[in-house]
Order: C-alpha cells, then sequence, then structure tokens
C-alpha cells in the first residue's frame, strides 16, 4: 500500500480570483454610486426646471 496524502486545493492555495472578483465588486459599486451622485447633482436640478425634458 501507498502513502497518499490528499491535498484540499482549494484551502491550500491562495486563490487569486476571490481577490480580484471583490476588486471588480468594488469598482462596480462605486461606479454605481459616482453615477447616481452625478445624476442627482447634475441631472436632476435640469430635470426639475424643466431645460432637459
Amino acid at each position: 500500500m501507498k502513502n497518499i496524502v490528499q491535498r484540499d486545493w482549494r484551502s491550500n492555495r491562495p486563490s487569486r480570483r476571490d481577490r480580484t472578483g471583490f476588486d471588480q465588486t468594488t469598482a462596480l459599486g462605486s461606479l454605481a454610486v459616482a453615477l447616481l451622485a452625478y445624476i442627482i447633482y447634475h441631472i436632476y436640478p435640469l430635470v426639475s426646471k424643466g431645460l432637459l425634458w
């Protein structure tokens, strides 16, 4: 009988995809918040004054 060491590769290796996914999620969330702030502070006043639509 051979002594075979089983390794759990998922917990053994540092996962780059998880960190990259978190970075992409953070960037996407920040972009959404920035877009919402832009709409509120720049486009909404134009709409409320009737200048845009």
